[in-house]
């Protein structure tokens, strides 16, 4: 069925790339490199995020790091303006990349550039004007710290800005599939930060050692993406007399129709905590934040891998290799769902010792772990979907990446509607119809994918959901044999018997989970490779001499 489509972009005089190819050995390579690099990066960044906090909150005030976090909240809706502008550029790169159209992705850029710094200077002119009521009348930041939340609210929106207009080398980067590369110079960078956040905080800039840590690594990682973009794609020029309005269509038509995906995703993202806003309290919305917050963060890693996918697939869908396309989907799909399958998992089974390891011991932290272990795996059928998105946005259809957004919120609205009419709403009611609904909205959209690219239902399953599954089994497999043990240990009673025995049991079903995955359910292709790369690791520590 996706055989029929085709491309739309301008009819213009292009000049061509000279480049080699990506064949398929080559494609499998790259994309294997950046999925598990991609997860490095991701889990890195989750990693200096989880243990940054504490260590700021020692030195300054809450208001002040609660104006910080303020900064970012702004940020991340005025990312959404700028959410279907990114994936044009990386959708249509990669597909002029992949016919040598070097000429195209001039145009392309410059225009695009034209078009967000036009947008966005009008918005920091307006947001200059709109800043002080914000910070006097909605935010009610008292009189003393203004010129702080002013100084930090505008500064972070001037970074946005310069970001998204001049960031968008990291952009041309991703089209052109060096995505590895990207995610090299940003945990680099994001290294550097966390390395001047400490230094600038015994200096005693306070507050401020955020922000100017947060600047420079913008500044330095903007620079190391223009250079690279520069070096690998030669004949890159950004000019006026590049822009083009036959362009505009693009941005219009594929980039919002795009956006209007990213503004559905941040309203479903949120919406268990706005409806537990208005139908119950701000204490439900607190332990609803708890109970989902580590299954949020877990899903950003796999969430990383489709990130891959869409490049490739605009690469391989211009050069007409369906097939490939097809493979690398299944291969993808199986990856998330392992991956996925093996962090819910342990997240579901444990959640209460997780949950008392982290925060510590209290009667809610009860509640908000039942709510956990409901969240974490409508979450793995959640990220199931992403490659079919990816996909559909490769092949310049990215209106059916819409169908599941849509019956998903309409669903977990209905259903809230039609239980309130006859039941209260409580907690873990709340949770699990929207569990519920997550689980068939994403069954649904998988079946839809499934049939449109004409892949058996019975081999996704066998291929993608099972393996999955078999995690699940394990954790809760492994939670049965050491419950007697809790009880006996009196671990649910102590923080840090807690915090040893999530340690102990994850190494325990780490290493039970790999063993069986390994013998049972990977195939021949995935014992090579982790042979592969177990082979390399010991060379480089020096434990296998590099000649073997």
């Amino acid at each position: 069925m996706f055989m029929s489509t085709s491309s739309s972009q301008p009819e213009l005089e292009t000049k061509a790339i000279d480049q080699q190819v990506i064949d398929r050995n080559a494609m499998e390579k790259l994309v294997s490199r950046n999925l598990w690099i991609s997860v490095f990066a991701k889990i890195f960044h989750l990693v200096t995020r989880f243990f940054i906090p504490p260590l700021v909150l020692s030195f300054i005030g809450l208001e002040e790091f609660g104006i910080w976090a303020i900064c970012f909240t702004i940020i991340s809706y005025l990312g959404l303006g700028a959410f279907g502008i990114s994936n044009v550029y990386i959708r249509y790169v990669a597909e002029y990349h992949a016919s040598h159209q070097i000429q195209k992705v001039n145009e392309l850029i410059s225009t695009g550039m034209f078009i967000v710094v036009s947008v966005m200077t009008a918005f920091l002119v307006g947001f200059w004007f709109l800043l002080p009521y914000l910070i006097e009348e909605v935010f009610n930041i008292p009189d003393n710290l203004h010129k702080t939340a002013f100084i930090l609210f505008y500064g972070t929106a001037c970074i946005f800005v310069f970001d998204m207009s001049l960031g968008v080398f990291k952009f041309i980067l991703n089209g052109l599939q060096k995505i590895a590369e990207v995610a090299f110079i940003w945990v680099g960078c994001l290294t550097l930060e966390t390395i001047l956040i400490v230094i600038f905080l015994f200096l005693d800039f306070g507050i401020y050692s955020l922000f100017l840590a947060y600047f420079i690594k913008q500044f330095i990682s903007f620079t190391l993406y223009m250079i690279l973009a520069f070096k690998v794609l030669p004949g890159l020029s950004i000019s006026f007399k590049h822009i083009k309005k036959s362009y505009l269509g693009i941005f219009y038509r594929f980039g919002g129709i795009v956006q209007i995906g990213g503004i559905l995703g941040v309203l479903l993202n949120s919406i268990d905590k706005i409806i537990g806003g208005i139908t119950l309290n701000m204490s439900a919305v607190g332990i609803i934040s708890i109970g989902t917050r580590l299954p949020a963060m877990a899903r950003t890693i796999p969430n990383a891998m489709n990130a891959v996918f869409l490049p490739a697939t605009s690469y391989m869908h211009t050069q007409h290799r369906h097939q490939e396309m097809l493979d690398m989907f299944l291969r993808g799909a199986r990856s998330i769902s392992l991956l996925t399958g093996f962090i819910m998992a342990f997240l579901t089974a444990y959640a209460h010792l997780i949950l008392v390891a982290w925060l510590g011991i209290k009667p809610e932290y009860t509640e908000a772990a039942i709510l956990m272990s409901y969240f974490a795996i409508p979450q793995h059928f959640h990220v199931l979907t992403g490659p079919g998105s990816a996909f559909f946005k490769g092949i310049e259809r990215p209106s059916l990446s819409l169908i599941y957004p849509i019956l998903r919120l309409s669903l977990i609205t209905s259903s809230i509607i039609i239980f309130t009419n006859f039941f209260e709403i409580t907690l873990i009611s709340l949770i699990l119809i929207i569990s519920i609904v997550t689980i068939a909205s994403a069954t649904a959209y998988i079946l839809y994918i499934n049939n449109f690219l004409e892949v058996s239902n019975l081999q996704f399953f066998k291929r993608v959901i099972l393996p999955g599954i078999t995690s699940y089994i394990i954790a809760f497999s492994l939670y049965g044999l050491s419950i007697n043990l809790i009880e006996v240990e009196s671990v649910l009673q102590n923080r840090w018997h807690a915090i040893g025995f999530v340690l102990t049991s994850g190494i325990i079903y780490s290493f039970v989970t790999f063993t069986v995955m390994y013998n049972f359910i990977y195939d021949q292709n995935e014992r090579k490779f982790i042979k592969r790369k177990f082979r390399r690791l010991l060379k480089r520590i020096g434990l296998m001499k590099k000649n073997n």
